[in-house]
Order: structure tokens, then C-alpha cells, then sequence
């Protein structure tokens, strides 16, 4: 419920705050003192858009903070909180602040929120009826609920078998999906991670073998120059016709020769020689060692195409699996596993499929059993709506619930429904949403909610002058089931009538008065005389005598003992 509300320059209040109790509540006053203000401001922290013409002159922000007590086993409430991310409270303290800049700030439990999540959250804390937005019978989607709270226990247990088998469907679903969807998709997946392990398989990589085609390639691009360096290296070793001066070998074995004559002189020249000799056998060695590289120096126009053909493989397969030889045979790998993985599940999708097609058929029954049962629940709700409706002064309103059932059934059932309504003879059904005046609005309401009393969860339920255009007996009736209401939920309303005002178990004035040159909305909780005085105003306006007041208690005493 509704506990307190404060408002802070907020169009004519200056600081106001206001205790709202369980039962009934009742704001009453002069028409102009403020009401309207009051619940402007109870729309907006329910998430009705605000303007900056609603901050109070001379002032840079409005701010407007209310506290709503929850009962712990709401259900709709707490889910709402948990999918958006808060914690689940049984304390909600919700508050709007409107800069004159047109910055608007909303905070549930001191979070920033989005407007769209408090007109969400505000739907399910009060349902409002008036001239204002949060009206539940105007949203054709909460039709079916309302339909629903008033259904029996039976109603509830197969719309949760509905629900869970959908739930059900759905993970299985997740599943089929995870393995690759439906069969042609599996096939199709599966053909493709056969190509691409294959296509890796096929060309036979290898992190040595690239490196070796890429020297050979840089070899044959440099075959002429390689093939002018070592043929001069080896002629100058081993000779050359063509050329007059003796090769090296010659000229160190001469060398020898002449070192190794002079051994008798010196036998230390043996070392001499001997090293000679060495380096002449050495360069004998790599004379013909240079004489075969230069033997292997072939170059063969098929070699080069082969060799290019095959690193353009290497490239290739790089632009599509990975940037090395090690992640393309990595994800070759991982092609192989999926492939094993999607032909080993063969068996499980085959039963998955199976199952997910048992709880389709399932739903379709189950969808059937809870349509009857609702078109049930529909036929008993429809006498009763119709007979609240004239207690409530509405001797020829008819009202019936529309079915238009879906092909294919969802997880809140196959139909969709809409009520319909028509207050004067001789007119023809039509939407509610569309054709009904505030004032019949609020009753329709009334008379839904004192049906539905035991079953709807909404905490608070706010009548905006629901007293407009009716009096007589039927205010009277009005004012008997809302304080009835009041009885399962908090009813806050705003009337002209003495009738509502004195059933209400709270009554509050809503008056203006000037401070400091300034006109201000106040507030103030009515008791004993002054609330006497109070419904004496609203019998006679202000020709209030003796024998109003008298009426006026003897009002109130009635309404109280009601």
C-alpha cells in the first residue's frame, strides 16, 4: 500500500508530506484547492511523464517521494523487481525529481530507472482510475488476468501446466538448437565441417616444409647470382683456361715444394710444410664440394610453379583458418571433435525431437482444457459483472467477454480477449477501452474489483471522482462497495460526495491558503467535528446550519458502522 507521500515545489505545494493508511482514504475539498495536484503527483511516481511546468515558480526542481508497503507474497511484484535487476524489498521507496532544465530523474530503493520500468512497476503497486493513464480496463492485455484472478482453482493449475510445458518445450528447443537446430541444419553444418577438415587434411601441412619452399623460392630467385660466386670461387681455386694466372691450388703447392726443399737447412720448416699440405688438400676438398653445388645449381620452370602453387595453399588456407600452420591444424581439430559430437548425438536429438513433439501435442490439449475453462469462468463472471453494475446505478449496462482464439496456442493460451460493454439500451456491444466515459469506467471497475476482491493482488487502488454524474440511491451503492473494498485493499479516492466520505475509514481536506503572499495546497487529517464540519460542507456547500451538521453526523455514524 501506499504509505507516505511527500511532495517538494511541486505546482502550488511548497513542502507537503502525507501518511496514507490501510482501508479506505478519502480526500476531500474545495474544487480548485488542489486535489488534482495530489494526484498528478501520485501519477508520476506511478511513471506518468513530467513537464518542467509542474516545478513551482521561482524554484530550479520538484521533487516527489513515496513509500509503498508490499506484501511479502507478491508474486508479480517481486518478479518484476528481479528481471530488472533489483533486490527484492518489501519496502519500495520511489522518487521522481523534475528539473525546470527538463531533466527528469527517476529512483526506485535509491536506483536510477528507466521511466518505461516505473510505469511498469507503478501498474502493479495501484491500479488508478480517473481521468488519467494507469487505467487496467483500458489495456486490452489485462483483460485475460483480471478473467483469470476470478477463475477457481482448477483454472490456475491448468494455466500452470500450460506455462511450465512451454517451459519445458523451450529448453528442449535451447538443446536442438545448441546441436545444430533442425536437421537439414545439422546436415548442412555437418557437410561444412567435413569440407573444411578435409580441405586441411588434404594439403598435408607442415610448418618445415613452408619454411623450406619459401628458402627454395629465394634460392631459384637468385640463381644467377649464385652461379657467378661459386664458379669464380672454384676457378680461382682449380684453374681456369681461359685465365693466364696459376689457380691457388697450384701456387700453394709450389709453395710446399719449394718450403719442403729447404728441410735439410731447417727441419722447423716441417710445420710449414705440413700446413701447406693441409690447406692444399682442404682446398681440394672444397674445390670439389663447390664443383657439386654448383653441379645441383638446376632450374626447372615446373619446380618454380609447383613451389608458388604450393605457398599460395599456405595463404590461402592462412585467409580462412588461422594465422599459422598451428591454429589451421588447431581448427581442423576442432572440426573433427564437432563432427563426432553432431554424429554421436544422432541418437539424443532424435529423442529430444521426439519429446519436444510429445509436449507440443501436449500444449494443444492443454491450451484446449483451459479455453473451456475460461469461456466457463467468463459465463459466471459476465451475470455478476452486469448485476454490479445496476447496484451501481447502471440498470441497462450489459458486458460480455470476447474470445478470438489464435491458431497456435502461447504460453498464456490460445486466446486473446477483450470485454465489451454498452451502457444505454438499444447499443450495441463494443470494446470497452474504446467507447466508455471516465465515469462509467470507474464503476466497471468498482464492480470488478468488489468481485474480485480475494483474488487481485494490487495493494492500492485510486477512484479519481468516481462520484461524477451519479447520485441518489446509486451513490449510495457506490459507497458501499468501495468501503467494502477497502476491506482487501487500500482505496484512495478523491470525491464531492458525503456519502463516499463518510464509509471512508481515513478522511483528509485538501485546502488552499495564502503564506507569505503566496497561495499554497495544504493538507490536513480530519477527526471527530472538523470531519463532521467537513461532510456537512460537501451536503450544503456553504449553507451549513444545525440540522446539516446534524445530517452530517448522522452520516458519518452510518458510514462508520457500515
Amino acid at each position: 500500500m501506499l504509505a507516505y507521500l511527500r511532495m517538494q515545489n511541486f505546482a502550488l505545494i511548497d513542502d507537503l508530506s502525507l501518511e496514507f493508511y490501510p482501508g479506505m482514504n478519502v480526500l476531500t475539498g474545495e474544487t480548485g484547492a488542489g486535489k488534482s495536484i495530489l494526484i498528478g503527483a501520485i501519477n508520476l511516481i506511478l511513471g506518468e511523464r513530467a513537464s518542467s511546468e509542474q516545478v513551482r515558480t521561482g524554484t530550479e526542481r520538484a521533487v516527489i517521494e513515496a513509500v509503498f508497503h508490499v506484501p511479502p507474497d507478491y508474486r508479480h511484484l517481486k518478479d518484476i523487481m528481479e528481471d530488472n535487476g533489483l533486490s527484492w524489498e518489501t519496502d519500495l521507496i520511489i522518487l521522481r525529481e523534475i528539473a525546470l532544465s527538463g531533466r527528469n530523474i527517476c529512483r526506485v530503493n535509491g536506483r536510477t530507472v528507466t521511466l518505461s520500468f516505473l510505469r511498469e512497476l507503478g501498474g502493479a503497486l495501484v491500479d488508478f482510475h480517473g481521468q488519467h493513464s494507469h487505467q487496467s480496463l483500458l489495456k486490452t492485455e489485462k483483460h485475460l488476468f483480471l478473467l483469470d484472478e476470478f477463475g477457481d482453482e482448477e483454472l490456475l493449475k491448468i494455466k500452470f501446466r500450460l506455462r511450465e510445458a512451454f517451459h519445458r518445450r523451450q529448453g528442449i528447443i535451447r538443446k536442438l538448437k545448441a546441436t545444430g537446430g533442425s536437421p537439414a541444419e545439422r546436415e548442412r553444418q555437418l557437410e561444412l565441417l567435413v569440407y573444411q577438415r578435409n580441405e586441411i587434411i588434404d594439403a598435408s601441412l607442415c610448418p618445415e616444409e613452408e619454411k623450406e619452399l619459401k628458402q627454395r623460392l629465394t634460392l631459384l630467385d637468385n640463381l644467377e647470382k649464385l652461379s657467378s660466386t661459386i664458379s669464380r670461387a672454384y676457378f680461382e681455386i682449380y684453374g681456369d683456361e681461359n685465365v693466364l694466372q696459376a689457380p691457388v691450388i697450384d701456387r700453394i703447392d709450389d709453395i710446399e715444394k719449394e718450403i719442403s726443399s729447404l728441410l735439410q737447412i731447417d727441419p722447423k720448416l716441417s710445420s710449414f710444410a705440413d700446413l701447406l699440405q693441409e690447406i692444399s688438400t682442404n682446398l681440394a676438398e672444397l674445390s670439389r664440394e663447390l664443383f657439386d653445388y654448383l653441379d645441383g645449381l638446376n632450374f626447372s620452370p615446373a619446380e618454380r610453379e609447383e613451389i608458388e602453387r604450393r605457398l599460395e595453399l599456405y595463404r590461402h588456407l592462412k585467409t580462412k583458418y588461422g594465422q599459422n600452420v598451428a591454429e589451421i591444424l588447431s581448427f581442423a581439430e576442432d572440426c573433427a571433435q564437432k563432427i563426432d559430437a553432431i554424429e554421436n548425438s544422432t541418437a539424443e536429438i532424435l529423442k529430444w525431437e521426439k519429446e519436444e513433439e510429445t509436449l507440443w501435442q501436449e500444449i494443444e490439449q492443454v491450451a484446449a482444457q483451459l479455453t473451456i475453462k475460461r469461456k466457463e469462468t467468463a459465463s459466471k463472471l459476465e451475470p455478476l459483472i452486469v448485476e454490479a453494475l445496476q447496484e451501481l446505478g447502471m440498470e441497462k449496462a450489459r458486458f460480455s467477454v470476447q474470445f478470438v482464439e489464435r491458431k497456435v496456442p502461447g504460453p498464456e493460451g490460445r486466446e486473446e480477449l477483450e470485454f465489451l460493454f454498452s451502457a444505454n439500451p438499444g447499443e450495441p456491444l463494443k470494446p470497452l477501452a474504446r467507447i466508455i466515459s471516465a465515469g462509467e469506467l470507474a464503476r466497471v471497475m468498482l464492480a470488478l474489483k468488489s468481485i474480485l476482491a480475494e483474488q487481485d493482488q494490487v495493494p492500492t487502488i485510486v477512484f479519481d471522482e468516481i462520484d461524477s454524474g451519479i447520485g441518489g440511491n446509486t451513490i449510495q451503492k457506490v459507497s458501499e462497495k468501495m468501503a467494502g473494498l477497502g476491506r482487501k485493499h487500500q482505496v484512495i479516492c478523491v470525491t464531492h460526495s458525503p456519502q463516499i466520505a463518510s464509509v471512508a475509514d481515513h478522511q483528509y481536506n485538501i485546502f488552499k491558503e495564502v503564506l507569505e503572499g503566496r497561495a499554497t495546497t495544504s493538507v490536513s487529517y480530519l477527526q471527530g467535528k472538523d470531519r463532521v464540519l467537513e461532510i456537512a460542507r460537501l451536503l450544503d456547500g456553504g449553507n451549513m446550519t444545525e440540522i446539516t451538521r446534524r445530517h452530517a453526523a448522522e452520516l458519518l455514524k452510518k458510514g462508520q458502522e457500515l
